[in-house]
C-alpha cells in the first residue's frame, strides 16, 4: 500500500504543471518607459519596476524605478530616477540593488535614496540580480559572460566559465544559483560552494527571467517571443502564457506565490498581472 500511495503521489506531483493556467488580472496605465524587471517587496507589499527609458546601454541618466501595488495601481512612477539602463533587481532587507550597465546601485527602500554603488569598469552589461538568505548578491554580466558577486561590501567575479553563454536570469536557492543562458537557450544549477554545475533544461529562446513557483518548480520567460513557461523540478517545460501574437514582450518576471500573481514587465509602456488558476 505504501508503494501504491507513493506512486499516486508522484503522478499527482507530475501533473501540477499540466493543470496550471493563467488569467489576465490587470494591465497598468501606459505610463512606464521600457519596464524591464519586477521585484516584490513583502515588507512593504509593493512591487519595484525598473524602467530603461531610453536606448539600451546608453548612459543617459533617464532610467528610473517605479513602485506599483499588487492590484496594478501605480504607487509612484518615478520613485528613484537618475539611473542609466536599470535592469535586474535584488532585495536584501531594506536595500534594493539595481543592475545598471557596469554598476550595481544600492537604494535605501525607506528613504528612496541611492546609498552606494559598486562599479566594475570592465563589465559590459549587468543584466539580472539574485540574492540569497545570507545577504549575498549575484549579478550576471550578459555580454561579458561572467557572474559577479557582492559580499562583505565588495564586488568581485564569482564565475568565469566556458558554459556561460550570454547569462541573463538568475535565481538563488539554498544551495545553488540558477542561471539562464540566452545564447545557447539552456538553464543551469550552479552549486554556490563548489561551483559544480548541471543542466536543468534547454530549448527556450530568449531566456530572460526565472522565479520560483512557490513549490519545487519555476516560471521562466522567453522575452522577445512573449512566452512564459512552467518548469518542474525534473526540468519538464510547459507553455503557460503566450502573448506573442499580441506583440507583447515578457521580460524579467516576478511571481508572488501567496497571491498566485505573476507580474510581467513588457519593455513597452505597461506592466501586466496574471492570476494563476488551478
Amino acid at each position: 500500500m505504501k508503494k501504491i500511495g507513493l506512486l499516486i503521489l508522484l503522478v499527482l506531483s507530475s501533473t501540477i504543471c499540466f493543470c496550471q493556467s493563467f488569467s489576465r488580472e490587470w494591465v497598468t496605465d501606459s505610463l512606464f518607459r521600457k519596464p524591464e524587471s519586477a521585484l516584490f517587496d513583502p515588507s512593504q507589499q509593493i512591487v519595484y519596476i525598473s524602467n530603461i527609458n531610453g536606448e539600451y546601454l546608453a548612459k543617459d541618466g533617464n532610467g528610473f524605478i517605479s513602485r506599483i501595488k499588487t492590484n496594478g495601481e501605480i504607487a509612484s512612477l518615478k520613485w528613484v530616477d537618475g539611473l542609466d539602463n536599470p535592469q535586474g533587481l535584488g532585495l536584501v532587507g531594506k536595500k534594493l540593488y539595481v543592475a545598471d550597465i557596469n554598476r550595481v546601485v544600492q537604494i535605501n527602500t525607506v528613504t528612496a535614496k541611492i546609498e552606494n554603488e559598486f562599479v566594475v569598469d570592465s563589465a559590459k552589461f549587468f543584466n539580472d540580480i539574485a540574492t540569497d538568505s545570507n545577504g549575498d548578491i549575484y549579478i550576471s554580466d550578459c555580454f561579458g559572460n561572467k557572474i559577479y558577486k557582492i559580499s562583505d561590501g565588495k564586488i568581485h567575479v564569482w564565475l568565469d566559465a566556458d558554459f556561460l553563454s550570454e547569462p541573463n536570469g538568475l535565481l538563488c536557492t539554498r544551495d545553488n544559483v540558477l542561471l539562464l543562458n540566452m545564447k545557447d537557450k539552456t538553464a543551469y544549477a550552479i552549486n554556490k560552494l563548489t561551483k559544480q554545475y548541471r543542466q536543468i533544461f534547454s530549448g527556450i529562446d530568449n531566456l530572460d527571467g526565472i522565479v520560483s513557483d512557490g513549490r519545487n518548480g519555476f516560471f521562466v520567460s522567453g522575452a522577445w517571443q512573449g512566452q512564459i513557461f512552467h518548469v518542474d523540478s525534473a526540468g519538464n517545460k510547459k507553455l503557460v502564457i503566450d502573448v506573442g501574437e499580441e506583440k507583447i514582450i515578457t521580460a524579467d518576471i516576478e511571481y508572488i506565490a501567496n497571491e498566485k500573481l505573476l507580474i510581467v514587465p513588457t519593455l513597452n509602456s505597461t506592466v501586466i498581472g496574471y492570476r494563476l488558476v488551478e
